[in-house]
């Protein structure tokens, strides 16, 4: 050791520049003691020179180590590691896991992106053919009910209505120019009576719906032939008045029109009884209407032209 240990101060000698006072006490310099005192400093600055405490270091550690002291250590130290190498390997796995399901996620959202324009696409092919079709099919119903003695009809698109208790009215795009004419009863398929022409203009007509406050209609109860006079009450539903109590009225029999007054041709389906509410002391009974005409969905429309 000591033998490594000449080789280093050999290696690094102390070296300084002189200073003034150095060159001063030269003399003192030359003494024993302070060739003596000089060594011991420079002994001691190259013993705690970093090298030389990082070789002390080296030396003790591979002396424990030998000795089998560090075993401990190492196992503790080869132990955390392990534990930290398990820790940020499974940490990258998942982070790896992580990316691959992003990745996944947004080929996934743009596969949905083309499939729902895909959708779009064909939902609006599906719905112009739908619309196509339920046409036929209502021009088809009704051209079947039709007689060659039947009135002519100019079918027309609802677009627009008034839905008050005041008034219930709906707004077509057929008027004058095409035919229509005030007075005109208007039906949907199946001859079911919407309601009548009130108002004409160019190339639009305002309908009043039997529903309305102000809408009377002659009616006749086809089971029994009992007449009566349908109206609203108060736009919510239909009742036929006028009918004398004990007359042979039952819930499910059908009610047309009359034609009597002359304001609706005879035979247009109104609706079925749903109620009836018989007081001894009225002179009539109450009998309450289902309408057979669905008016919330109710888009398309014919108006006899030559009734």
């Amino acid at each position: 050791m000591l033998k490594w240990l000449l080789i280093v101060i050999c290696l690094f000698p102390e070296r300084s520049e002189p200073s003034e006072r150095s060159r001063r006490d030269s003399a003192f310099d030359a003494s024993p003691l302070a060739t003596y005192s000089g060594s011991k400093i420079k002994m001691r600055r190259i013993l705690t020179h970093p090298l030389i405490v990082s070789l002390f270091v080296i030396v003790g550690l591979i002396f424990l180590n030998n000795q089998g002291w560090l075993k401990i250590p190492q196992d503790v130290f080869f132990g955390l590691t392990a534990s930290v190498q398990k820790i940020s390997y499974q940490f990258s796995s998942k982070v790896n896991q992580m990316a691959g399901s992003l990745a996944l996620i947004s080929r996934l959202n743009q596969e949905k992106i083309r499939l729902e324009e895909e959708n779009e696409d064909l939902l609006s092919q599906l719905v112009q053919l739908k619309e196509a079709t339920r046409e036929n099919e209502f021009l088809r119903q009704q051209l079947a009910i039709s007689s060659p003695e039947s009135p002519e009809l100019i079918l027309a698109s609802v677009v627009g209505h008034s839905s008050s208790l005041l008034e219930k009215t709906l707004l077509i795009n057929q008027g004058s120019q095409d035919g229509v004419k005030e007075g005109a009863a208007v039906i949907t398929a199946g001859n079911f009576l919407v309601g009548r022409v009130i108002g004409v203009a160019d190339s639009s007509a305002k309908i009043q719906l039997i529903l309305d406050p102000n809408s009377r209609v002659n009616a006749l109860i086809q089971e029994s032939g009992v007449t009566g006079l349908i109206k609203s009450n108060q736009g919510l539903n239909l009742t036929v008045d006028f009918i004398p109590q004990g007359e042979n009225v039952e819930e499910g029999q059908t009610i047309v029109t009359s034609g009597l007054a002359g304001l609706f041709p005879a035979g247009l389906l109104i609706g079925r009884i749903s109620q009836i509410i018989s007081i001894d002391v009225e002179i009539f009974q109450e009998t309450r209407v289902k309408p057979a005409v669905d008016f919330v969905s109710l888009n398309k429309v014919f108006v006899i032209k030559n009734q």
